[in-house]
């Protein structure tokens, strides 16, 4: 009896745990499922978050095109470009003179002109060729321009650290007084000697620069004459009747 009562006990407890085992089993299948439904349903119900659109870039506004006035250069009159040509020619025949006497000695190729009409002659290539002398060398404005854009004609001359310009005070003053008294002497004698061109040219602008129109008058209203009264006939003495003649009473 003990052990029969032991053996439905053990069955009963089986049962139990197996239908407990069951159901728990289909509580989390269902369980589950439900799970998943809800994570894609709060997926659903999540904003999508917008991203920042990216800027379309901004077109660039067209550089203003330069004007004619500002690009062109002045156009030079034939009588201009003559006196220029006549002008270098006699430089040329300056600088020729100046070589031929030995009174130049350049390191630029061709020689400094403004050196040759304001002193007379040029040497900066015995300035330069001198490797005792003071360093950095000390040259016109018109040789260091030459140096720096390749006229300079001594080898072993560095002349981005050896060349430079001559100081105010050690010349360059002096050699610009020089060029300002020179050319104002021969401008101001081209002037006296040639002033109907310049007067012309004065008188020319003149003439070209519009006149400002007169203010018409107003026109006055002609004021309407009276009618002349018709003057009185002058009345025609009327003639004396010659007296008739009476009848002879018989």
């Amino acid at each position: 009896m003990v052990l029969r009562r032991n053996v439905w006990q053990t069955l009963s407890w089986g049962l139990v745990m197996s239908l407990t085992v069951l159901g728990a089993g289909r509580a989390s299948a269902q369980e589950a499922p439900k799970a998943e439904v809800k994570a894609e349903e709060t997926k659903k119900e999540e904003p999508k978050k917008e991203e920042p659109k990216a800027e379309a870039p901004k077109a660039e506004e067209p550089k203003k095109a330069e004007t004619s006035a500002e690009a062109a250069p002045p156009t030079i009159p034939p009588e201009v470009e003559a006196k220029l040509e006549a002008a270098r020619k006699a430089v040329a025949e300056a600088i020729v003179a100046a070589q031929d006497a030995g009174l130049v000695d350049s390191s630029i190729q061709p020689p400094p002109i403004l050196d040759i009409l304001i002193k007379g002659y040029a040497d900066d290539g015995k300035t330069l060729r001198n490797k005792d002398g003071k360093k950095p060398y000390a040259v016109s404005p018109e040789v260091l321009g030459a140096w720096f854009t390749g006229y300079g004609k001594i080898e072993g001359v560095n002349y981005v650290n050896d060349v430079r310009i001559v100081n105010p005070n050690a010349g360059l003053k002096a050699w610009y007084d020089q060029r300002a008294a020179i050319l104002n002497r021969h401008i101001e004698a081209v002037r006296k000697s040639n002033p109907a061109p310049a007067a012309a040219s004065a008188e020319a602008k003149k003439e070209e620069a519009p006149k400002a129109e007169e203010p018409k008058k107003a026109e006055e209203p002609k004021k309407e004459e009276a009618p002349k009264a018709d003057a009185p006939k002058a009345e025609e003495p009327k003639k004396e009747e010659a007296p008739k003649a009476e009848p002879k009473k018989d």
